[in-house]
Parts: structure tokens; C-alpha cells; sequence
């Protein structure tokens, strides 16, 4: 029967104008469909529908005749010019593929990025953290000397070294270079002119700092600039601030109480990657030292001589307990050093490599608050775990899209293509779309950066970003994720029967079906386990910010550099206190929040025949110090003016009691070490104990603290009560100027006690941020995963249609056998996760216990975004009309 040329219902095979796409070229394949469509719309009137598709058939390979005829010289020639004709081959027909199926390319390209950009990131984030202290020279020969000790049952472990101990060994061991020192003097008031600016990064470093640290001298001579006292090298930047262009060596600065200091050195600013930042390094003999082994300290740094090793030097130091410290065991503690040794006492002294102190250091007094491995190690596995994840997506939503190519890989073979062509044609498409991603993911980390470094508190640069080496990896990861992840849809679409594909007959859904689930089950469990170690770490930083930490951190305004004002100080606490906002005053050197002074001293306690030695932590607080804080007192009374004994009188908190014995601690004597000069061991008497509060972390136990009786006039803290707090600034400022020209500063307490957290809280978001990042992923995977399934059960859907089902029962059909995966994902995650973040916990004192429901929420929160990812696609599916589903191919 003829059909009329007007409606035109039936149109001419699909995959027979496929070939001439693919074989033809462009500018003549307009003309060659047209005229071809032309006549075949006209034999269709003429001599039927199945005649004109035989007709049509038979003209398209007559128009491609060429190609059987000449099978042999093409191949030659592309053989003959593999560089340009079958490069240009490939390309031309993977942009067209990719082009035709824009949905899965642009799915494919958007995972992928995201995947590479975020493993660029953490990238960037674990080479810094490993380069720290990496550059200076000879940096393999430099080792940081500290000190470790055992006093009754207690372990004591330094950053810093005994004062005169670096001296010793460069005199004593032929293995020692160089040794240099450091000391830091808290923060100064430094002034120029008429200028006073508050510097906290102020160093004081012996002449030779500079000679074994490379931190290289614009100005001034490295050997020399620090040769006599009183003298000065600034950074780059801090002499830019003080003296803008002009020549900074041999203007003079005022560093607070120490005087005037000449600068004789400007050097370059110390790099982000090292494990102290300093301003201003002033020369070491500007401030007093002292030559005690036991009661002096500095930062020491030895270098030693190329090829030497370690362990003769380490030999040597274990000789200086017996030399220079066991003569002033009797005078600070009273026994002779046999004595001593045998209550279980020791001294001795470790030597850190200097790269290994910003991961693998956490001692008392470090310069710095460092870093941890483990984060670099959690980092690291987080940015494998999304590539992989990307990688996963990749080659799920490759296989889906080559379902619909099996016919095209069969027509090709007929053709004349060989294995070896079609694995290339199909690699070229899965490296030109990582390709593709790789450029995207590089514009995402160029856009993120600033948000990336709000999050790990870090300063990275473009060029950073543009560094060759990661550049390079980068370029060669993604021809290798290209490769792998091209190579399963590649290597199996190429292995296909012609015949079999074109009769319809293959199924390739089982063939990986298995492997497919295992990817997307692996995607989730990555996600659920990050969805776990987030809702971890939030509750646990919500735990620190909340917990009750014996004192009260609200409404508490911290002036900062209150002894700047002297005489005056006390004038200036009166006419505060007058405030109607302000309900007490307190001079508060010591907070207990952030950066603050305070004191380390052995502590000596009688009990009986047997004189038993602490190192406690001590604080110089007045009378009106724990009212304002709402510290309360547990026993005895607060410190009084009333008392003029006072000056002999202490405090002590509830863990000093227990740590000490006293069973009735009112009343009782300790006696302070000393530093061995006269006068310097004095003996208290308790008077009041307060109740534990947290002066420190929460990763610490509340240690021992013994509280002195003075006015550490570096603070005030004030006890306000008002909503304008802004009124009440302005109030205080007008105050402040009128009594001083010194600039004004404050802070509120809750703020500083929040800061205390911040390497937690960035920790936090970047598990937040990743979290997100790997359930985007697993969402795309999952998507790919489900176009596949319902592209191939296209048919059942149909025949289940016919049969009655509803669209209810379709989707559910579909859904189940993705929460089976989600099911099997939490079952594997939740023990993993579960043991890695009690492992992240246990470096808390003060730590929640891992929450059961933090595991059932992740699971649900997997299975919620899974549903709704597979929804579309499986309510799509089941809409179809089954007159459709079962006439698709």
C-alpha cells in the first residue's frame, strides 16, 4: 500500500544515515542526505515503504563505495600519516559523539571537574603542610633541641633546650656546625616618632640565625647585623610599614622597656611553610639569659657537619646530665643527684628534625600551635577517595552512554574497522572529556581559592595554583584517569560479534552489572563516611563551645596593653569602674582564653621526710580577678587588700589539690624552685582553693595551677552589662585617650575562647564542604547508573505495563535495588567511620561519645538523595507508553 506524500509518517533507518555522518565529509553530506531523503520520500508513494528502505539502504553504500574499495589504500595512508589523518579522524568524530549526547558529556564533564577540583585542592593543601621548613639549605642537617625530663611519676617534655646546652655541644661534639638560639619576649610596644604600634612577632636570635636559616638578607650583612646588642633586623614588610621607601639601616625603634634598638638588617618575610613567624628578630644578647642549665631556656637549633650522623652527638648530650646537671640537682632540689635518680628522676635532651616539628611535634611551650599528620594522612585519603569517586562516575556514566553505540561499533567492523581502531576512537573520547573536566576543574580552583583559604586557614596564590610540578601531575593524572577509566567501555564495546549486535540480540547489562553496583556501593560508602566524621566533628566542637568551663566567658570586654599606662593604671581601673555598664574590673594579665601570660615554675611541696617537686603553671591575679570572671572558690577565701600578708599568700585549684595530696590544703606551705639566684625561692601559704576551670584546651586535662597574689597590669578585664555595647566602647576610647597616647585595643573573651578552636572548626568545614562534594558525586554516579538500568529494562517496563502494573510499582521496582546498595554502603561505612573518628576523638580530654544516631542519620541522608536522584529517571521510564517500550530496540 502507497502512502501520501503529505504526511510522510516513515522515515528511513536511523543507523544507515549514521553512516553517512561518520564516513562522509561535512560540506558534502548536506547535499548527499538531501537528495537522498528526497527520493526516498517519493519511492515511498511510488513502490511502498519496505521497497523504498531497501532502495535507500542500497544507495547510502553506494555512496560509500569508495570506502570498500579502497579499504586498503585508506589504511595505508592513515598508516603512512598517523600523526594527522587518523588523529584528525578520531577527534573529528569523538566531538561529534560527544556533541550528540550532550546530556551525558556535560554530567560526565561537570563530575569529573568537581572530582579533579577538589582533589587539586587538598593537593595544595597536603604539599604545604609537608613542605614546612623544607627550604632552607642544608635543611636535612638541621635538628631542633629539646629537652625531656621525669619529676615524681611526671613526664616533662620541651620544645625549648636548656640556655646553655647548644654552647656545650658545639664545643664538645666535632659533629656540630652551627647552633643558634631563640627566645621569644611576648609581645612589644614598639615606637617610631611619634607612632607606637603593638608587635607581637617580636624574636630575639643569636648573630648567626640568619647563617643557618635561609631567610635571605636584603639589607645588612647576615654574618654581622646581629653582632652587637641592642640591634634589629626587620622583615621586608614590617620596615616597609615603619619607614615606607626610605632606607631603614641605622634608624632606630623603642621595643618597649628594653629600650632603643638600631636596625642593621632588613631580611625577606618569613615563608607561610615554616614553623615560626616573626616580625622583628632582635640580637640574642639584648635580653638576659642567665647561665643555669636548670633555670634557663632557649629554642636551640643545631646544624650538623655533611656526613656526619646524629647519634655520636646524641651520645654527647646524654653526657651533659652528669656534667653541668646533676651539680644543681642539690641546689635546686635539695639531693644529691644519686638521690635523685633513684626516686625515678631524669633529664636527657632528643633531637627533631627540623621538617618533622610542624606534623610530628606536639610539646609543651612550642612556638607555634602546630599541625598533625594524621589530618594530612585524613586529607590525603579524602582526595583519593573523590577521585576515585569522579574515576567511578566516570566509567559508569561511559558505559551507560556506550549501550546506545553497540550497533555503531557493529556497522564499523562490517566496514572494515579493526580492534586496535575502535579502542583508540573510544580513548580518544574518554581523553579529550578529561580534558575537558581538567580545564573546568582548573577554573573552579581559581574561583574557590579564596573560599578554600577561609576554610583551612591558609594563604594560597595563584601561583601557587600555577606551580609546573602540579601542574604537570595534574595534566598526567587526567590522561591517566582518561586512559583507565575509558578503557572498560573501550576494550568491551570493541569485542562485540557484528552480527550479534546488529540482530539485536546483545545484552551487555549483566556482563558489568556486577562491577557497576560495587562502584556506585563503594561511592556511597565514601559519602555516608564522611557524612559520619562531619556530624562527629560538629557535635564535638559544639561540646567544647558549650560545655560549662568553670568560669563565665559572656559579657567580659579584655583591654589589651593596660601597662602601657604605669602610674596611671590604677586611676584609669577607678574612673572604668564608674561606668554604669561596667560592673567589675579586673587587672588580667592572665585569661584563661588564648594567648596569655603566664608562668612555669617548680613547685616544691613538704610531705613529711619527703620533698616531692611539680612543674605548675602560675598566674598573678588581683582581688577583683574572680568576681569578674565568675570563678568560684571551692574552699578557704579570694585574696583581700584587708591582708597585708598577701604577697606571701596563694591559690590553688581543685586538680593542684589532688595532684599535691593535701587532704586540708588551707594552711598549708609550698616553696617555689627558683632560678638559683638569691632571694628567688620564696614559700606560700594556701589560703583558698577555687574550683577546676578550663584555663587551656579542652585537649588538655585541667592541669595544677598556682595563683599569685599582683597586678599583672598587661590587661584589664571588665565585667560589663548593656545592649549598646558600641556606646560603651566609645566611652571607654575617649577614657583611654585622654589618659595615654598609645593605641587602643580590645577583645571580648567568648571571641578569644571561640579562637582557641579554630584549627577544629576549619577541620569541620572542610569535612563539611567534602562531605557535600562526595554525595554530589555519588549522585552523578548513581544517575548514570540508573540511565543504564532503565535503558535496558526498557522492554520489562513495557511487558510489566501491559500485564497491570502501575507506575507505583514500577518505581518502587526500580528503587529497590538501589537502597539495597545504599543498605549495604551504611552496613560498611558505619564500622570504618565509627573507628576512624573515635581515633580523631581520643586527642580530646573533653570528648562527646560517638553518637548511635549520627550513623542512622547518615544512612538516611544517603537514601534520601539517592531516591530523589533515581526518581526522575524511573518515574520517566514507567510513563512511557508500553506501545513504545516494547517496540525500542
Amino acid at each position: 500500500m502507497k502512502k501520501s506524500t503529505n504526511s510522510l509518517p516513515d522515515q528511513p533507518p536511523r543507523w544507515a544515515d549514521q553512516l553517512l555522518e561518520w564516513f562522509v565529509a561535512p560540506h558534502l553530506l548536506e547535499y548527499i542526505q538531501g537528495d537522498l531523503h528526497e527520493n526516498f520520500h517519493k519511492r515511498v508513494v511510488k513502490v511502498g515503504i519496505a521497497r523504498a528502505r531497501r532502495e535507500y539502504l542500497w544507495a547510502v553504500f553506494h555512496c560509500l563505495t569508495p570506502f570498500f574499495t579502497k579499504r586498503q589504500t585508506i589504511k595505508s595512508s592513515y598508516s603512512n600519516q598517523p600523526s594527522t589523518v587518523m588523529l584528525s579522524n578520531y577527534l573529528t568524530i569523538a566531538f561529534r559523539n560527544l556533541w550528540r549526547q550532550k546530556a551525558f558529556t556535560a554530567i560526565n564533564i561537570v563530575g569529573l571537574s568537581v572530582g579533579l577540583a577538589s582533589c587539586l585542592l587538598i593537593v595544595l593543601y597536603v604539599l604545604h603542610e609537608l613542605s614546612y621548613d623544607s627550604y632552607h639549605a642544608h635543611a636535612d642537617r638541621i635538628y631542633r633541641m629539646t629537652m625531656h625530663a621525669r619529676m615524681d611519676e611526671k613526664d616533662i617534655n620541651l620544645a625549648y633546650s636548656t640556655g646553655p646546652s647548644g654552647q656545650a655541644l658545639l664545643r664538645e661534639s666535632s659533629g656540630v656546625e652551627a647552633v643558634t638560639r631563640l627566645r621569644k619576649e611576648g609581645a612589644f610596644l614598639v615606637k617610631h616618632r611619634q607612632d607606637i604600634i603593638k608587635e607581637e612577632k617580636v624574636a630575639f636570635v643569636d648573630s648567626n640565625f640568619f647563617s643557618v636559616f635561609s631567610l635571605p638578607m636584603m639589607k645588612g650583612s647576615p654574618k654581622n647585623a646581629l653582632a652587637e646588642p641592642n640591634t634589629l633586623v626587620l622583615t621586608q614588610t614590617t620596615a616597609q610599614k615603619y619607614f615606607g621607601k626610605a632606607d631603614p639601616i641605622g634608624q632606630s625603634l623603642t621595643l618597649g622597656n628594653l629600650g632603643l634598638f638600631r636596625v642593621t638588617g632588613v631580611c625577606e618575610d618569613v615563608p607561610s611553610n615554616t614553623h615560626f613567624h616573626y616580625d622583628m628578630f632582635g640580637s640574642f644578647e639584648s635580653v638576659k639569659t642567665g647561665d643555669k642549665w636548670l633555670a634557663s631556656g632557649a629554642y636551640t637549633y643545631v646544624r650538623l657537619r655533611e656526613g656526619h650522623s646524629l647519634t655520636q652527638v646524641e651520645t654527647i648530650s646524654r653526657g651533659f646530665v652528669s656534667k653541668y646537671i646533676a651539680p644543681e640537682i642539690k641546689e635546686f632540689f635539695g639531693m644529691d643527684f644519686t638521690e635523685f635518680q633513684k626516686k625515678g628522676n631524669r633529664f636527657g635532651f632528643q633531637f627533631q628534625p627540623i621538617t618533622d616539628i610542624h606534623l610530628h611535634s606536639d610539646l609543651d611551650d612550642e612556638l607555634e600551635a602546630n599541625s598533625d599528620a594524621k589530618y594530612v594522612y585524613i586529607f590525603s585519603v579524602i582526595a583519593f577517595f573523590i577521585l576515585l569517586l569522579a574515576c567511578i562516575n566516570f566509567t559508569n556514566l561511559s558505559t551507560a552512554g556506550s549501550a546506545s553505540r553497540s550497533k555503531e561499533v557493529g556497522i564499523r567492523k562490517v566496514l572494515g574497522s579493526v580492534r586496535t581502531q575502535l579502542v583508540t576512537q573510544f580513548l580518544t573520547e574518554s581523553v579529550l572529556l578529561t580534558f575537558f573536566a581538567l580545564v573546568l576543574a582548573l577554573v573552579l580552583v581559581f574561583l574557590l581559592l579564596p573560599s578554600f583559604n577561609v576554610l583551612s586557614g591558609k594563604q594560597f596564590t595563584v601561583n601557587d595554583l600555577v606551580n609546573g610540578r602540579l601542574l604537570m601531575g595534574a595534566v598526567v593524572c587526567s590522561l591517566v584517569i582518561g586512559l583507565l577509566a575509558g578503557s572498560y567501555p573501550a576494550f568491551v564495546l570493541a569485542s562485540f560479534k557484528p552480527i550479534t549486535v546488529l540482530k539485536g540480540k546483545l545484552q551487555i547489562g549483566g556482563r558489568g552489572g556486577w562491577l557497576r553496583n560495587a562502584l556506585v556501593t563503594t561511592q556511597f560508602v565514601v559519602s555516608i563516611g564522611m557524612i559520619v566524621a562531619t556530624i562527629v566533628a560538629n557535635r564535638q566542637i559544639q561540646f567544647m563551645q558549650n560545655k560549662k568551663v568553670g568560669f563565665d566567658r559572656e559579657q567580659v570586654l579584655v583591654l589589651h596593653d593596660t601597662h602601657v599606662l604605669e602610674a596611671k593604671a590604677d586611676a584609669f581601673k577607678a574612673e572604668l569602674a564608674k561606668l554604669s555598664s561596667v560592673v567589675k574590673v579586673a587587672s588580667a594579665g592572665f585569661l584563661p582564653a588564648g594567648h596569655t601570660s603566664q608562668s612555669v615554675d617548680g613547685v616544691q611541696i613538704q610531705d613529711g621526710a619527703r620533698t616531692a617537686t611539680h612543674r605548675t603553671k602560675g598566674y598573678y591575679i588581683d582581688e577583683d580577678y574572680l568576681p569578674t570572671l565568675g570563678i568560684g572558690l571551692a574552699q578557704g577565701r579570694n585574696f583581700s587588700k584587708a591582708f597585708s600578708t598577701e604577697n606571701a599568700s596563694v591559690l590553688l585549684n581543685e586538680a593542684a589539690v589532688r595532684t599535691y595530696g593535701f587532704k586540708n590544703p588551707i594552711g598549708q606551705q609550698i616553696s617555689t624552685v627558683g632560678d638559683g639566684s638569691a632571694g628567688s625561692k620564696r614559700t606560700y601559704t594556701v589560703v583558698g582553693v577555687v574550683k577546676d576551670f578550663h584555663f587551656e584546651s579542652m585537649h588538655q586535662h585541667i592541669a595544677p595551677l598556682v595563683i599569685f597574689y599582683g597586678k599583672d597590669n598587661n590587661q584589664l578585664a571588665l565585667r560589663i552589662q548593656t545592649n549598646d555595647i558600641p556606646t560603651l566602647l566609645q566611652k571607654i576610647e575617649q577614657q583611654w585617650k585622654a589618659t595615654t597616647d598609645n593605641p587602643f585595643a580590645y577583645s571580648f573573651l567568648n571571641e578569644r575562647f571561640s579562637k582557641m578552636y579554630q584549627s577544629e572548626q576549619h577541620i569541620s568545614q572542610l569535612f563539611a564542604v567534602f562531605a557535600g562534594l562526595a554525595v554530589l558525586i555519588a549522585c552523578l554516579g548513581l544517575f548514570g547508573l540508573a540511565a543504564f538500568t532503565t535503558h535496558q529494562r526498557t522492554k520489562e517496563i513495557g511487558v510489566r505495563k501491559v500485564l497491570g502494573a502501575s507506575v507505583t510499582g514500577i518505581v518502587t521496582l526500580l528503587l529497590t535495588d538501589y537502597l539495597k546498595l545504599i543498605l549495604i554502603a551504611t552496613l560498611i561505612a558505619s564500622p570504618i567511620a565509627g573507628y576512624t573518628m573515635s581515633q580523631w576523638l581520643r586527642d580530646f580530654a573533653y570528648r562527646i561519645d560517638l553518637p548511635w544516631w549520627a550513623f542512622a542519620l547518615a544512612g538516611v541522608l544517603a537514601t534520601v538523595v539517592a531516591v530523589l536522584t533515581v526518581s526522575y529517571l524511573a518515574i520517566k521510564a514507567a510513563l512511557v507508553n508500553p506501545v513504545k517500550s516494547l517496540k525500542a530496540e
